[in-house]
């Protein structure tokens, strides 16, 4: 048995059987709509969130856990002479690291290494599923903890989607303030940065912006490392997306993907109509 234990936030988006097949502790983040509050994943489903933005003509807030809640998920297994390896939501757009870093503080930081991913759902995800196999190849804490952060920076991640009003009001990539999207079809193309998401291109046109993307994936296809592609999509957004994974077969090569439906967090800042890929550069 294991004496590592890892964990994640309920934005890394894996599909239940992948964390159930992994055990993967997940902590989730919070969904809060005039006073009801709900825990992503556990109580509220995508379809449950877009359903009540519709019903109450209102979008959501959402927060990180707090500090007690990292700190009483994390403590049963360091209590049972566990290592925890957690792997969370970029600290460039939310204070989840921050807050999983205070209750390490009080454990140990020898007992929980707080991994920043410096991105989200599938970037999360891929992380998680590489340090799961590092695990099981044999290799310890450190050795593990070393060779994800060697791969954090080096994932590159796109996303579209049909409303700017999720991404406008939740505040979290200013630079999309500029586009007056419902008027024109102007549809943006979001992307990480270092310093978090940012407006990367905007077409007139879904078409127009997915094209660009799959262009660009074209171009990166001779170094996308693990071979494999991270596909993402908000609830009711399948059958695009399986259009745009055949799109991607056929420019690149490239026939392994992990498919990701994007949770409430996510959807409440891109909204319905969302939908992105990413991998890994060597």
């Amino acid at each position: 048995m294991s004496t590592i234990k890892l964990f994640s936030d309920s934005t890394c988006d894996l599909p239940l059987e992948e964390i159930e097949r992994m055990d993967i502790g997940i902590v989730p983040l919070i969904v809060t709509f005039d006073g009801d509050v709900y825990s992503d994943g556990v109580n509220i489903t995508p379809s449950e969130l877009f359903n009540i933005v519709n019903e109450r003509n209102m979008l959501p807030k959402t927060s990180a856990p707090s500090p007690v809640d990292f700190y009483n998920a994390f403590k049963p297994y360091t209590d049972e002479g566990k290592t925890i390896i957690y792997i969370g939501l970029s600290s460039k757009i939310s204070t989840t690291i921050q807050n999983a870093q205070l209750a390490a503080s009080h454990l140990g930081r020898d007992k929980v290494h707080v991994i920043d991913s410096l991105n989200l759902c599938g970037a999360i995800g891929g992380l998680v599923r590489n340090a799961y196999n590092y695990i099981n190849e044999g290799l310890s804490v450190d050795e593990t903890v070393k060779k994800i952060n060697e791969i954090v920076p080096n994932y590159k991640l796109y996303f579209t989607m049909d409303q700017l009003d999720y991404l406008r009001m939740g505040g979290r990539c200013s630079s999309v303030e500029s586009i007056v999207g419902s008027i024109l079809d102007i549809k943006p193309i979001i992307s990480m940065s270092p310093s978090g998401l940012e407006l990367w291109k905007k077409f007139r046109g879904k078409g127009k912006a997915i094209k660009m993307m799959i262009q660009e994936a074209a171009q990166d296809k001779d170094r996308i490392l693990f071979n494999e592609i991270h596909l993402a999509y908000s609830v009711g957004s399948e059958e695009e997306a399986q259009r745009i994974k055949e799109m991607l077969i056929k420019e690149t090569g490239i026939t392994k993907y992990h498919e990701y439906t994007i949770g409430c967090v996510i959807s409440s800042h891109c909204g319905p109509g969302t939908v992105g890929f990413g991998y890994f550069l060597d």
